[in-house]
């Protein structure tokens, strides 16, 4: 199971601090149900442990584990940030709905 790497987030984060608007963290494949903002106005909103859990979920079988960056000059970015491995694959099932599809289809590509 991949499971979200929050000291590379905290790395990422505080080196680019002074040019981010915004971070969240998500599943990338299904952001629109499991993002939450986790820095925002200078200042981390949630503590990031081991403990942590984001959208309800620490991880994903088959999603990708990712921290979505707001930069002040308008531009966005998408990194993975994980450990572990996915050991299964999405349900063929699996279909965005009118509130979740076009969050998806707006996602920066994954780095």
């Amino acid at each position: 199971m991949k499971i979200y790497d929050y000291e590379k987030v905290k790395e990422i984060i505080n080196q680019k601090k002074d040019e981010i608007k915004r971070a969240s963290l998500g599943m990338h494949e299904d952001w629109f149900w499991t993002a939450e903002t986790v820095f925002e106005d200078g200042k981390f909103t949630k503590k990031l442990t081991e403990e942590t859990v984001i959208g309800g979920i620490n991880g994903s079988y088959w999603a990708t584990p990712a921290l979505r960056l707001e930069f002040k000059n308008g531009e966005e970015e998408c990194i993975s940030c994980y450990t572990g491995e996915s050991d299964g694959e999405r349900n063929p099932g699996f279909s965005f709905g009118c509130l979740s599809g076009p969050v998806q289809d707006n996602m920066p590509e994954l780095k």
